[in-house]
């Protein structure tokens, strides 16, 4: 399903002429104060071109005068020629390859664009000034750069000396300022009653794990859930790029670091967790759990008795369980598989699978599972809610109407009971309505 509104035009590469042009034009220019008006700032850039190209001795006509005007009023822009990328609300990611392959993504579909740098120069200079404003850089010491511009976008960038052309850029765009789960009950990722049981789950102080590929929304509906923790509670987020930021009175916030180019430096997710178990936490919200390491320290906190929040990469509630265990098993050398899943269900009691629907091309929460005690070495699952599809229509089959927390669900101030729930869940009319009309313009 490839979206049409995209806007994949965008400047196109320059010739070698007009890259020395404009390259002479930018040495030559300089901007003018936030208060400068625009059209002393475009007066400013012709001159500068034309300038340029009479010092080179090169005369140009006016598409290419124009071409590199263009290269050059962009680079005005917080991100540059890609700006407009950043600006489209259909798109995820923009995903840089080289100076003259620019894609996006658009409900985890690539999509290439006709948006081109200048040249490899300028594209390098570019990824420079992105990672100096997301705080961080890279060489061919530390060739791997993780940052954010703003509390909104997030950056990866691969040096140049790992990749075949590169550098390779990802940029991540965060549309939500903040987000609630009625936010995501309109954007249609799951019937209210879902979202409901979710929140519920959250409040009577239960840990859920959030499973997904990449760019299935696991952050987006952790944010959500995590706004719903009690605000007599003391909550601490541990990530390694920061994405989590809660509207919350008692919230504190941990970085973990990788190691500088000496060797030194690094701060792991385990440090981190052991130092909020000396903060008089109530909460632990961990962005990802990424390795052995993570997740043996994730688990620890929660078998203690904080209820946690979390994402895992995975495409199942199966996949997760067995990833957790992978990884204990890893930090747990010799442990018995029952016992690590002892270990899993001690600590997390909901599982959450998320992915874009196919049909659709919506995030959808496809998937929700209370795990149960390990039985004959296999870890109990209990299915909650089932997300179907059916000629285009999207419904949640209510699986089980058993629940391990039915006592504390339906007591205020939750007051959640499966058993007033029909056995098929859909989206509001408003809700499917607008995918409808969505989908009739694709």
């Amino acid at each position: 399903m490839r979206e049409h509104h995209i806007d994949t035009r965008g400047p196109l590469a320059l010739s070698p002429v007009l890259a020395q042009v404009l390259e002479e034009a930018r040495r030559a220019m300089s901007w003018r104060a936030g208060d400068e008006s625009g059209r002393n700032r475009s007066a400013d850039m012709e001159t500068s071109v034309h300038d340029a190209a009479a010092r080179l001795g090169v005369s140009l006509s006016s598409f290419e005068r124009d071409e590199v005007l263009i290269h050059l009023e962009s680079e005005g822009q917080s991100f540059g020629i890609i700006q407009p990328l950043i600006d489209d609300p259909s798109v995820s990611d923009v995903i840089i390859s080289g100076f003259s392959k620019v894609s996006v993504q658009q409900g985890r579909r690539s999509v290439r664009t006709q948006t081109r740098f200048a040249d490899q120069r300028s594209y390098e200079a570019f990824v420079e000034r992105l990672l100096h404003r997301a705080g961080t850089s890279y060489s061919t010491k530390q060739p791997i750069a993780d940052g954010m511009v703003g509390a909104l976008v997030r950056v990866h960038a691969v040096h140049k000396s790992l990749c075949d052309e590169g550098p390779y850029v990802t940029i991540r765009i965060n549309r939500f300022t903040s987000v609630a789960v009625d936010d995501l009950a309109r954007a249609g990722m799951a019937p209210r009653p879902v979202l409901e049981y979710l929140r519920s789950v959250i409040g009577i102080g239960k840990t859920v794990l959030i499973v997904g590929e990449v760019g299935t929304g696991k952050t987006t509906l952790a944010r959500a859930l995590a706004a719903t923790i009690p605000h007599d509670e003391a909550v601490l987020v541990i990530e390694d790029t920061p994405e989590i930021r809660l509207e919350h009175p008692h919230v504190r916030y941990i970085t973990t670091r990788d190691e500088n180019v000496e060797g030194e430096g690094r701060v792991s997710p385990a440090q981190c967790i052991r130092a909020g178990m000396r903060m008089a936490m109530n909460r632990v919200i961990f962005g990802e759990i990424r390795d052995a390491e993570a997740a043996e320290a994730f688990v620890d906190v929660c078998a203690s008795g904080h209820p946690g929040l979390s994402t895992l990469h995975g495409r199942s509630a199966l996949d997760a369980v067995t990833r957790l265990e992978l990884f204990l098993a890893r930090a747990q050398r010799g442990s018995d598989r029952a016992l690590l899943g002892a270990q899993v269900v001690t600590a997390v009691q909901v599982v959450v699978v998320v992915d874009v629907c196919k049909a659709t091309g919506v995030r959808r929460v496809m998937d929700v599972r209370e795990l149960g005690p390990v039985a004959d070495g296999v870890l109990r699952q209990r299915e909650i809610f089932t997300y179907r599809n059916s000629d285009g229509v999207p419904s949640w089959t209510v699986s089980g109407r058993v629940t391990a927390f039915r006592d504390r669900l339906e007591q205020p101030p939750y007051n959640f009971f499966f058993s007033k729930l029909p056995e098929r869940l859909e989206l509001s009319l408003d809700v499917s309505y607008r995918e409808a009309a969505l989908s009739l313009r694709r």
